[in-house]
């Protein structure tokens, strides 16, 4: 796996998915997250896209059971956070697959919350609308979740701006690519498009926001 330094200090990248932000620090969402977290007793959790696992042992310090889910391989990760977080080696389980194929990795499991931030742009937008429809079966409350949106800084000169939603997926512009270490396509996001694909999937958008960076985060249930 490769590791690569960028020029935010103590920010990593992995794999050109962008900058594992939730490493260095927790964010409104992923606050958000941890308040639910606490009024409730031992709930189960599933984080997607979860990289190195930041966010994943966060909850899990506050009483969640996580089953955290991510393309690359990000056991050797895990299992350092659980030797030298004892009391918290049962209560996380990191799984490498494919999101987009998701129910061949959990099978039969359903959970309380789902968190997933900077993480759904990387499919494909029917992919994407698949995935929120399955996660609306399997989560039985809540979903926090959050894309780039297109307005963002890394939106300037994206090749895909005036292409259709359900048909814009590309790389972004070589200087942004290298600005933000993702290297993927991805499909970005307008807030109205966003609302209207977890509208469309069966969740209610409860709260709904732009970060100062352009981020647009959700607060959803059923």
């Amino acid at each position: 796996m490769k590791n690569v330094a960028t020029h935010k200090k103590s920010y990593v990248s992995f794999n050109g998915f962008g900058i594992d932000v939730a490493i260095g620090r927790a964010d409104d969402l992923d606050r958000m997250s941890l308040v639910d977290i606490d009024m409730r007793d031992c709930p189960r959790v599933l984080d997607l896209g979860c990289g190195a696992g930041g966010h994943s042992f966060r909850m899990a310090g506050r009483g969640a059971v996580v089953t955290a889910v991510d393309r690359c391989d990000f056991s050797q990760e895990f299992r350092q956070n659980k030797e030298s977080m004892d009391a918290l080696a049962g209560f996380v389980e990191f799984i490498q697959g494919d999101i987009a194929e998701l129910s061949k990795h959990i099978k039969d499991k359903s959970f309380h919350l789902g968190y997933m931030q900077r993480t759904l742009h990387y499919l494909k937008y029917p992919q994407a609308f698949q995935l929120l429809v399955y996660l609306h079966e399997i989560i039985l409350d809540k979903l926090f979740i959050s894309v780039t949106g297109i307005e963002s800084e890394v939106g300037v000169d994206y090749e895909g701006r005036n292409v259709a939603i359900e048909d814009r997926f590309f790389l972004l512009h070589p200087e942004r690519a290298e600005m933000f270490s993702i290297h993927e396509p991805v499909c970005l996001f307008s807030e109205r498009e966003f609302v209207e694909l977890l509208e469309s999937a069966g969740w209610r958008v409860e709260r709904c926001w732009l970060s100062a960076f352009g981020n647009i985060k959700v607060v959803c249930t059923h």
